[in-house]
């Protein structure tokens, strides 16, 4: 399938591996590479969890102050029958200069959107620019553009529309994307690697808070995956 942005109306120009961590979700669809994401992947998914769970809790009591302590954190679980939480490989194939150039505005690596989840947690390979953040929408600021850049040992961390929802507003998913590559950095084309956990609530999970009606976790992701993708 491709990944159609509302914002765009195009698709993503990206390739992906998702990995769903839900009981089952997984079944006969591992890569047949004799076991090595398979081996990789649970244990990585397992210490993404922990550091998302660990900044939910220090997020919590100023932004969801009327939920009780660890509310955040249990809500999100890795391979039981409910798991939402995804680990996602991400490759951006590489490019020819001649063929970047006079493209139209519309066409991007990833469009302009904000994150489904509650947090996201995004590793990049230094050397490979193209990621870019700016305001949420409903931000009072006009947004502007910037870079974010690959660091050594660094993980960028978004804020998700699920708990824009949850905290009623007060903390605001960011706005990102990922740009076409510039002509100069064409030459020669280079792929772009990413990866990506997000912290996914589980499906039963019942989203409260003062300006919204309920809703399960479930239901929400499932209304963005069908705005979101063509067969």
């Amino acid at each position: 399938m491709s990944q159609v942005r509302p914002s765009t109306g195009t698709a993503d120009r990206k390739e992906s591996l998702q990995i769903t961590a839900r009981r089952g979700a997984m079944d006969g669809r591992w890569p047949d590479d004799g076991g090595g994401v398979r081996g990789v992947a649970p244990p990585f998914m397992e210490a993404c969890r922990a550091l998302g769970a660990r900044l939910l809790g220090m997020l919590e009591a100023q932004a969801c102050p009327h939920l009780a302590p660890g509310t955040l954190a249990a809500a999100h679980t890795l391979w039981g029958g409910d798991g939402q939480c995804t680990l996602r490989m991400l490759h951006y194939p590489p490019v020819e200069a001649r063929d970047v150039e006079g493209l139209p505005p519309d066409v991007w690596r990833a469009g302009p959107h904000t994150d489904w989840c509650c947090l996201t947690l995004l590793f990049q390979r230094e050397g490979e620019p193209g990621l870019e953040c700016a305001a949420n929408p409903k931000a009072p600021a006009e947004s502007v553009w910037v870079p974010v850049a690959p660091v050594p040992g660094g993980i960028a961390v978004n804020v998700g529309d699920l708990l824009g929802r949850w905290s009623n507003g007060r903390l605001l998913s960011n706005l990102h994307r990922v740009r076409m590559p510039r002509p100069e950095e064409c030459r020669p084309p280079r792929s772009r690697y990413s990866v990506a956990f997000f912290m996914q609530a589980d499906r039963s999970a019942v989203v409260e808070s003062e300006g919204h009606e309920p809703i399960t976790a479930g239901d929400y992701i499932l209304g963005r995956i069908r705005s979101n993708f063509s067969g």
